[in-house]
């Protein structure tokens, strides 16, 4: 740790320990999304896991990516959703909200791989339309995924997939495919045991030329309503 001016500090993270690099990390990214993911095993065993990073990676086409660690339990190689994933090539994002909190802790837990977490949280299974695996019935959002690709990264296995089906609780979506995120109250992750259930939402518009604020650009920006 180095004193970089009067007012901050620099940390050489190549000299930290992991643990301390994971919360300078998570202390910082917050609040994080939550992708409550649920997969099949090829013998038919369910499986629900939350993991918080994660995010959209691409809109055409339309992919999400969630990052999964080493697992906590001695002796296990990788955590089961991964090791489903990686075998069925599918799997479904759900979004979990504020509602949801208590159910979502018990899905964390690294249960042995033949207990299914639908059963031990007290959540429905429900079918999906193009993958296997199925969706949380109780969780507002579902996104059905097939695999792209997993990336080994280190510590975390980086896995991205195509969505090809979306569901969405009736009443959350206005006209033009938008959602509105004060009916879906998303949970987020912060430090520790902590979670966020409500947003502050403020209403701010970017442009590429504002005279009052010294910007000025020739560029025409026009987004294509039409795809």
């Amino acid at each position: 740790m180095t004193q970089t001016s009067s007012s901050k500090i620099g940390y050489d993270v190549t000299t930290l320990t992991p643990h301390q690099n994971y919360k300078l990390l998570c202390g910082s990214v917050v609040p994080r999304p939550i992708a409550w993911v649920s997969c099949r095993s090829l013998e038919g065993m369910s499986n629900i896991a939350p993991f918080s990073f994660f995010n959209i990676v691409c809109t055409d086409p339309p992919m999400l990516a969630f990052s999964v660690s080493k697992p906590l339990v001695q002796g296990k190689a990788v955590k089961d959703t991964l090791a489903f994933v990686r075998r069925s090539r599918e799997f479904v994002v759900n979004i979990p909200t504020a509602e949801l909190i208590d159910e979502l802790v018990l899905t964390s837990i690294e249960y042995e791989p033949d207990v299914d977490e639908f059963d031990a949280a007290g959540l429905t299974a429900l079918p999906c339309h193009r993958v296997a695996a199925p969706r949380i019935g109780e969780a507002p959002v579902s996104f059905e995924c097939v695999l792209h690709s997993a990336i080994d990264l280190g510590a975390s296995t980086l896995v991205l997939g195509r969505v090809v089906y979306a569901h969405f609780r009736d009443g959350l979506v206005a006209e033009d495919c938008k959602p509105d995120p004060r009916k879906l109250r998303p949970l987020g992750r912060m430090p520790g045991p902590r979670f966020s259930t409500e947003m502050n939402i403020v209403l701010r518009a970017a442009a590429l030329s504002d005279p009052d604020a010294g910007i000025h650009s020739t560029v025409v920006w026009h987004r294509d309503e039409s795809r």
